[in-house]
């Protein structure tokens, strides 16, 4: 005689679809490359460099410094009025260093930026792994998609400094890929009157990827099963 019951005596299913899973969301893989300021020692002081005055020099920069090669780090800096003139970040002693000063109320912007390979409509998430300093300004961190002839943000964040060794200073934030080359951008700026500079350590850039996972229980003499769910008003057979 054919059973036609979900669930059989010993607790196996004989219908799919019965089993309760749990989700699991992990970040995976490494999608920013050279983040690490320890392995790319002082090379970052070499890298392409652009000055800028243009009223939105975080745009200007990706616009007429393009970062034409997906993996590489590119740098700007405001150079002179309305701004502040600034360095553009370097890299040395195990450390991405950004550089900034407010003079006369002129601020100053001290970026650098990369192009990404990414999977289009993926999310992703951006650790910041801070350094520990006594200069006081904010690190902000933003993505941006080619739109046109410009670019859109599609993310940001921002680091508020000084870290000690009370601070947390891991940080990090999500964001979605827009196009499969994206590009994240870092830049500092301050309000102190003083020259200053701020550290961080490493960046690192992981996909965010989900797993379903069959929910177990132990039953009374310690055997684990499989967690099985049944349709309504069906009763499991005591044969």
């Amino acid at each position: 005689m054919k059973d036609n019951k979900q669930i059989s005596s010993r607790g196996i299913a004989q219908k799919s679809g019965l089993e309760v899973f749990s989700s699991i969301t992990t970040y995976n893989g490494e999608y920013m490359n050279w983040g690490n300021a320890v392995d790319y020692g002082t090379q970052l002081g070499s890298d392409t460099d652009y000055a800028t005055t243009a009223a939105e020099p975080h745009t200007d920069a990706l616009k007429n410094s393009p970062a034409s090669t997906i993996g590489r780090w590119y740098r700007y800096h405001t150079s002179g009025s309305p701004y502040t003139s600034i360095s553009a970040p370097t890299s040395s002693s195990g450390a991405f260093v950004f550089y900034g000063q407010k003079t006369g109320g002129l601020p100053s912007y001290s970026g650098m930026y990369q192009k990404l390979n990414l999977i289009r409509g993926n999310e992703y998430e951006i650790s910041i792994q801070g350094a520990i300093g006594a200069s006081a300004g904010t690190l902000y961190v933003k993505t941006y998609t080619p739109i046109g002839n410009g670019f859109a943000e599609t993310s940001s964040t921002s680091i508020t400094y000084p870290f000690s060794n009370t601070s947390t200073a891991l940080i990090t934030s999500i964001f979605t890929a827009e196009t499969a080359n994206d590009i994240i951008q870092f830049y500092f700026t301050t309000d102190s009157t003083s020259a200053v500079v701020v550290p961080v350590a490493s960046i690192s850039i992981k996909e965010k990827q989900e797993y379903l996972v069959p929910v177990y229980a132990t039953d009374k003499w310690g055997n684990d099963h499989k967690i099985l769910r049944r349709t309504a008003n069906e009763t499991i057979p005591n044969d």
